[in-house]
């Protein structure tokens, strides 16, 4: 099962000519962004389009109406399609917003969203559209966000990546989605000053090292590995689920901006993919830096992204400094304890679908 895509982004409003982030406001098309509009038709009417599907927001809707009025090609608004929410810079300048943009991959925007908020109801508007237009090709027309959600999961393009590359308009973009890409971990999580990179078998030779210090396990139990042990684990983890299959695990490497592994973030999704029991170690030479922080909320906030419903991680209570870790990603102590270990809970509601 597949589906071409036939990706447009909507027409200029008068917002970027002023040099304004939008966002979630309406925005509306300039004179310029009209005209243009109209080419967009011009150019894809005829160019074997089954359905337009379009965002919610009005410079999107006006971009289709003016591009296809009278054409007979169903248009259908998807509220999945809008701009990542700035939440309060909504309307802001787009210096302002360019600056920070790198910050808010995983961490939203104050009241509104991360980009990879973005790219999970991205996913799911993929899913509907392999599902139903099956063999079709269709037209999307959308913002800039979108289309960097699009290059991650069905490119494989880190976000950063994206976002660092300058806007240069094209008439179009074209995408061929399977289902395979739907259902295909989109790979890497940057922070500001963290990369997550999915565990492979080869990480072991380097995190041997990083695991060596007894003192890491001193609330967790057990002892540093050998290397063929780690050899041997990561193979098996790599494999990305248990082998009755009733388990996704999903693993990443921790690296500084200088590419050394530092720890390892995990989770452990079950419940068809709404639970996940997540986990982190950082080597004991990168402790006191906020960097088990920093990757444990980028992972929160990728699993909310994807749709889990529920994070829970297990902690010593004597172990301070992962208690404040889970706590600074949303996790919330219970009364229950496991193998002496209490349970931390986030229960993800609506901030990790805003829409």
């Amino acid at each position: 099962m597949a589906v071409t895509i036939v990706y447009e982004t909507h027409s200029i409003t008068t917002d970027n000519e002023a040099g304004i982030a939008t966002g979630w406001l309406p925005g509306e098309l300039s004179a310029r962004g009209r005209a243009l509009a109209a080419e967009l038709g011009a150019r894809r009417r005829d160019d074997g389009i089954a359905a337009v599907f379009t965002s919610d927001l009005r410079r999107a809707v006006q971009t289709a109406e003016i591009a296809f009025a009278g054409s007979g090609i169903p248009v259908f608004q998807d509220v999945r399609l809008r701009e990542c929410d700035y939440g309060d810079l909504n309307g802001a300048p787009v210096e302002r917003l360019a600056a920070e943009r790198s910050l808010h991959i995983e961490i939203p925007w104050p009241g509104g969203q991360s980009y990879r908020q973005v790219v999970g109801l991205t996913r799911d508007l993929l899913r509907d559209l392999v599902a139903a237009w099956d063999g079709a090709r269709v037209l999307v027309i959308a913002h800039s966000a979108n289309r960097w959600a699009l290059d991650l999961l069905i490119g494989g393009v880190a976000l950063g990546e994206s976002m660092a590359v300058p806007f240069d308009w094209q008439a179009g973009w074209e995408y061929v989605v399977s289902a395979a890409d739907v259902r295909r971990a989109e790979g890497r999580i940057t922070t500001s000053r963290l990369e997550l990179s999915p565990l492979t078998a080869g990480d072991a030779d380097e995190m041997a090292g990083v695991l060596a210090d007894p003192a890491l396990y001193a609330f967790i139990g057990g002892r540093p590995p050998s290397l063929d042990a780690l050899r041997a684990r990561y193979a098996r983890l790599a494999a990305g689920h248990s082998p009755t299959g009733d388990q996704e695990w999903l693993n990443w490497i921790v690296r500084d901006g200088g590419g050394h592994a530092v720890g390892t973030v995990q989770a452990t999704a079950v419940d068809g993919g709404r639970r996940a029991e997540i986990a982190w170690v950082i080597g004991a030479p990168w402790q006191g830096r906020g960097y088990a922080s920093e990757a444990a909320e980028a992972l929160v906030g990728w699993l909310g992204a994807r749709g889990v419903r529920r994070v829970e991680a297990h902690v010593h209570p004597d172990h301070h400094a992962s208690i404040a870790v889970a706590v600074r990603a949303g996790l919330r102590p219970t009364g229950r304890f496991d193998d002496g270990e209490r349970l931390y809970v986030r229960e993800n509601g609506a901030e990790s679908h805003v829409i």
